[in-house]
């Protein structure tokens, strides 16, 4: 009987659930599991995670050490799912032979600043940015920039993090200061606000940007889904995704060229891509490139069309995905991400919770900021107070369901 692959999965602990990844793996291959025990969290999954393979701890090590320790246990292919693993990722698989993005294309999918540029090269609309870092009063070549309205971002963060509208230089600056940017030594990205297209573009009541699910293997770019979004909660933290999207198909066929000429211009040949799209008055503009799975798209697509997706990244990385077909759904598959409102620092109490679980079509009610938890904008998306998995027949059930959230359940604080 031929050995099983052995797949070196770099892993964090705000990524994919281990026991998804568990379940995809189990007739795929063996498991070694790379982690960084200096990262929170991620000592106490080691145990979990011996479980189901081996675990090679690379704190503290460099880059060559590491892959000289991972190299011990024989690899045969690398995965990645997590935007702050894609970098050791890229780099492991150059020192050990093995196929996955490289160094300089994961940069790129991490670096805000250096994206923008390669897609600017490649000819797709890109706002202007500036780079900040240090004391605000560096900052007074904006004044005379035409910067406004701006967002500003980490240059390398996910989840919306820190990220935050400036409506002036002036609000930049104060922000600049009673944040704490100025001393945390990070740099910051400012960038023209894209601006908003007609409203009910995306759909009535969604928000106007969507995502596109992506497969590329060998150069050839397959689009699984457009992934529709609700408004988000301030300052850009998401509250829902739903696939399919309630795009008319000449906006989906402009949503899916831009997302096809971004892949190009970044020169991805592999891999998994979740790429957002926002559709300004002058059409599709990227907002972001991820090189990886976007957070819930595996359980929507899933529910919605019955395609494994977390398999096909395993498939794709062990050089098994032959063909792929873009699949057809079958309802409506929602998650929502339901925030504290931004004037809450505290959670006293979440009720209605159980009421939630009995409505129809509901899957799966997830309490992730429970009692005694502190909450932030300042924590994005992983900041979400409780979660809402499920399906819907249609779009307007959808909308009847997210409007009835609110009133069946309560966020209480302070």
């Amino acid at each position: 009987m031929a050995s099983r692959p052995r797949l070196a999965y770099v892993y964090h602990p705000r990524s994919f659930a281990t026991m998804s990844l568990v379940e995809a793996a189990r007739e795929r291959c063996d498991v070694i599991w790379v982690i960084d025990t200096s990262v929170a969290d991620s000592g106490t999954m080691a145990r979990l995670l011996r479980r189901f393979g081996v675990v090679v701890d690379v704190a503290g090590l460099d880059l060559d050490e590491a892959a000289a320790l991972v190299g011990e246990h024989s690899p045969t292919a690398l995965l990645a799912l997590a935007d702050d693993c894609l970098v050791l990722a890229a780099e492991l698989a150059r020192r050990l032979g093995l196929s996955f993005a490289s160094p300089e294309l994961a940069r790129l999918f991490t670096d805000k600043r250096l994206q923008r540029e390669a897609l600017a090269r490649g000819g797709l609309p890109t706002p202007a940015q500036w780079l900040l870092s240090g004391p605000a009063a560096g900052f007074a070549f904006l004044e005379g920039e035409d910067a406004f309205p701006a967002v500003l971002k980490p240059r390398r963060g996910e989840a919306s993090r820190d990220t935050l509208p400036v409506a002036s230089y002036q609000q930049l600056v104060t922000l600049w200061e009673s944040e704490g940017f100025a001393r945390d030594g990070r740099a910051f990205v400012l960038e023209q606000y894209i601006a908003d297209g007609e409203p009910g573009v995306a759909g009535e009541s969604f928000a106007g940007y969507v995502s596109v699910e992506t497969v590329v293997r060998d150069g050839d770019i397959t689009h699984l889904a457009v992934n529709g979004r609700m408004p988000p909660a301030f300052p850009f933290r998401e509250t829902g995704f739903f696939i399919p999207s309630a795009l008319d198909d000449a906006t989906a066929a402009q949503v899916l060229d831009t997302a096809t000429r971004a892949a190009q211009a970044l020169g991805v040949r592999s891999g998994c891509l979740h790429t957002e799209i926002k559709l300004s008055p002058t059409g599709p503009v990227v907002i972001e490139v991820n090189g990886r799975i976007g957070g819930g798209v595996p359980e929507l697509l899933q529910l919605a069309a019955g395609v494994d997706l977390l398999g096909i990244a395993f498939d794709l990385a062990l050089g098994r995905l032959t063909q792929l077909a873009v699949p057809t759904t079958n309802c409506v598959a929602y998650l929502f991400y339901v925030q504290s409102p931004p004037e809450l620092h505290h959670v006293d109490e979440v009720t209605g919770l159980d009421d939630l679980r009995q409505v129809p079509g509901v899957r799966e009610v997830t309490l992730n900021r429970g009692p005694g938890s502190d909450v932030s904008w300042r924590f994005g998306n992983h900041g979400h107070v409780f979660s809402v998995l499920g399906t819907a027949g249609d779009h307007d059930e959808l909308r009847r369901l997210a409007a009835r959230i609110p009133r069946l359940v309560e966020i209480r604080g302070s």
